[in-house]
This record gives structure tokens, sequence and C-alpha cells, in this order.
């Protein structure tokens, strides 16, 4: 059983630094975790989540250890699911499922910070498709940075994009499950670029990936120019993973490879001379990907041993070729359905009464304000204005207590 090094300095921007979960609105926050060693912060390995059968298995790396081979570390986080479960999603708060059987998604959400959502109510239904025939087929599913999911129509070769635009906790009203794309063959996989790009894996050699651009800002991809071949004539793959506006992967089953598709020529696709390069091997089945934002890749196999393994370009020679850039990390978890790399909460750069920046209000900002209002000189008015009136005074103090205690 091969296991691998933490891996020290690894936190990014945007990645929470507290092992529990945080609370948002009315769900958890997907959480990571840090360990100290030596002194110094070590990033535990992301919590991962892959579906299979009736079951969202979640991995987490509980000892820092860089892998799920841990007792404790591979758990049930969701059971009881219909077998037709498919492909999945995350973002900073709930997990999405997408069934094979019929066109609906459900919503997974650790509603008492458990660690799990296998208590009641805490999965849900989401979207479902009423708009008629033609019925669609979900065979994909992937959330964009600003909690947008789309899903791939394999029945009818659409795109379509859901979101819960009145908060309500679902995407079932009037204009939040739509078409907004069109023309694909038999698409298998998902990937949202950060610049809101639609990355599409087909079953096709001729066309295995499309991009879809919304290129007038009109919220779908029907128009000139927006629905494009991203790469050609090759092996198609079934899993596919962005990890950049111009790097993005594709998961080959059929050879056990994973391809990197660089877009060198900002062009917006991978059609030049070696913008297609071969970047890890050796994976037995590989089907599903995700990508932990630009640190690693995470593939589930459909080999008998059920395994996941973490890809990672740990030399920085622009692949994961090398001994040790494969790795095992769990194991057990046959017939995967999806994967999916949890979210990180965004934390606001600036918030209401947060006078010592840590993300939250908390009794240790109370001494700071008291501070701030004897001498303003040099405060940041963004965090100790906390009524947002444009000024500070003692009102501040007054609406500092409200969020304090809601």
């Amino acid at each position: 059983m091969t296991t691998s090094p933490p891996r020290r300095g690894r936190a990014r921007i945007g990645e929470s630094r507290r092992s529990a979960s945080c609370r948002h609105g009315n769900s958890f926050a997907l959480s990571f975790s840090v360990f100290a060693v030596c002194g110094s912060p070590v990033l535990a390995a992301p919590n991962v989540f892959v579906s299979r059968p009736g079951e969202i298995v979640r991995l987490s790396d509980l000892n820092g250890d860089g892998d799920y081979l841990d007792s404790g570390e591979r758990l049930s986080y969701c059971a009881g699911l219909p077998a037709a479960s498919g492909a999945i999603a995350t973002t900073p708060n709930a997990l999405f499922i997408a069934r094979t059987d019929q066109p609906i998604v459900l919503r997974a959400a650790d509603l008492n910070g458990d660690g799990d959502a296998l208590d009641a109510n805490e999965v849900t239904l989401y979207a479902e498709w009423t708009g008629g025939p033609p019925a669609p087929t979900f065979s994909a599913l992937a959330g964009a940075a600003d909690g947008v999911l789309f899903v791939a129509d394999s029945a009818n070769g659409r795109l379509l994009r859901l979101e819960d635009a009145n908060g309500d906790g679902d995407a079932l009203d009037f204009g939040e499950l739509l078409v907004v794309g069109d023309g694909l063959t038999s698409p298998v996989s998902l990937a949202v670029r950060p610049d809101g790009c639609v990355l599409v894996a087909q079953n096709l050699s001729a066309a295995p990936v499309r991009i879809l651009r919304d290129r007038n800002g009109d919220g779908d991809f029907f128009d000139f120019a927006e629905n494009l071949s991203y790469a050609e004539s090759m092996l198609p793959g079934s899993g596919l993973a962005a990890t950049g506006p111009w790097s993005s992967f594709l998961a080959r089953p059929a050879t056990g490879d994973v391809m990197k598709l660089l877009d060198l020529t900002r062009d917006d696709d991978a059609l030049d001379a070696g913008e297609v390069v071969l970047y890890a091997a050796n994976m037995a089945s590989a089907t599903h990907l995700a990508a932990d934002g630009e640190a690693a890749l995470y593939v589930a196999a459909a080999d008998a041993a059920g395994t996941v393994y973490r890809v990672e370009d740990s030399n920085a020679d622009g692949d994961a070729l090398d001994i040790g850039e494969v790795i095992p990390v769990a194991e057990g978890i046959t017939m995967p359905a999806g994967i999916a790399v949890a979210v990180a909460p965004t934390v606001p750069s600036c918030v209401r009464g947060d006078l010592n920046a840590d993300g939250s209000v908390t009794p240790m900002d109370a001494p700071l304000l008291a501070n701030t209002l004897i001498d303003p000189t040099g405060a940041e008015m963004c965090r100790a204005d906390a009524n947002d009136d444009g000024l500070l005074d003692g009102r501040d103090v007054a609406a500092f207590v409200a969020i304090l205690l809601p």
C-alpha cells in the first residue's frame, strides 16, 4: 500500500484553514483541514466525494498524510440513494447528484455538521425537468464558481443551466432550469473553466471535446461561434477537469491515461501542435476526473480494487509521468459514477465588524472596535463601520452586537 508524504505550504487563496465546517445560511461548507508538523502548516488532502450506485462516499484525510487509506477516512456521506445516481458536483455549501433514470438533480447538505448527509432533510430535490418532451437524460454535471450548475443531456445533445435565482434552496422555480446549448454528441463529462466557458467531453473520436463560450453575454451558447470544437481526432475520454482558462485534462479509461489539453496559442482550442500531450499513465480504467484547484487531479478508476488516484506534477516538468506522481490514495470504491473535490468557501475581502480580518465576526473583534472608535486613525472603514452609514460612531457598537448575536 503506497502512501505519500504530507504536502507543505500548499494552502492557496480562498481555501479554509480551519478543520471545522463553516456555517453559511442554512447549510455547511465542505471544508479543508490543516495540520502543524514541526511548526509548519501542512495542508491535508482535500475532501473528495465519489458516487457509486446508491451511495456517495466521502474521503477525508484525517491525519494529514495525503491519502485516505487510514481508519475512518472513508465514510458514507449519502446512503439509500437510487441506483441510478450518477455524476456529482460540489459548491462551497452542498453536493449535487444527477440521476440518470429521471431528469432530476438532488442536493445533499450536511445541515447538522456531523460530517455526512444521512440525516432527515439533508438530501432534497434540487431541480427537475418539467418542460415537456423531449425529456433529457442527465449524463454529466459541473459547478461554476458562482454556484451555477450545468448538466449535460445525452439523449438530446443539449446543455442545461441550473441556478437558485431566488435563494430558496432549489432550482425548481420558473426560469431556474434552462436549455442553454445544443448540438452535442453523446456528452459524458463537463468542466467549467474559471472564465465561465464550459468544456464538454463527447464520446466521439472526431471531436472528443467541445468548448461553449457565451461571447455576447446573453446567458446561452446558441449564437454564432459559441459552440466550437476544442480537441479533435483522438481517443475520447469519460472524465474532464479544468484547472485554469488554458489547461484542462481528459481521462481515458480505454488506455488508463490522462491527457493534458493546453491551449498554448490562447485561441480557445487545443488543435495546434503540442497542445494535446500525455500527462499521466498506468491507471487501469480511469473513468472519472476532478481537480483540486491547480494542485492535483483525483481520478476514480472502475477497476476491481475500486482505486482512487491522486495525480500531481510534483517536479513541475509539465506531466505526472515520474515516480511518485500517480499515487493510489483510496481503495474499495467500486463502480464509480462520478467524483468531485470539496470546494473551499470564498472568504469575503471585507466583513462588516470583522476588525481582525479573520473572515468572521467574533468577540475578539470587540476590543478592536472600541479602540477604533476612540482613535479611528488608519481604520479600515469597511470593517469598522458596522452599520454601513459612512460614519464611525457609537451606533456601530449596536450594529456590531447585532452581527455578533443575531
